[in-house]
């Protein structure tokens, strides 16, 4: 199975910030991450690495 990273841990690999993560999730785009509901309204958030680096290779800009 692929090892799984929170958000904290991802924002830390990508420096990016946990709230842009949060955001881009809430606006349903972004990085692609797997969400456990538990028994109340908020669940469990990891992203996947390899799902993370397909995400990057497909949005990488090239600059001329």
């Amino acid at each position: 199975m692929d090892k799984l990273l929170t958000a904290k841990e991802l924002s830390e690999k990508l420096n990016l910030s946990i709230s842009k993560l949060a955001i881009d999730r809430m606006k349903e785009r972004g990085i692609p991450f797997i969400k456990w509901k538990g028994q109340g309204q908020r669940g469990t958030v990891r992203y996947s690495m390899p799902k993370v680096q397909e995400f990057i290779e497909n949005n990488m800009k090239a600059k001329a």
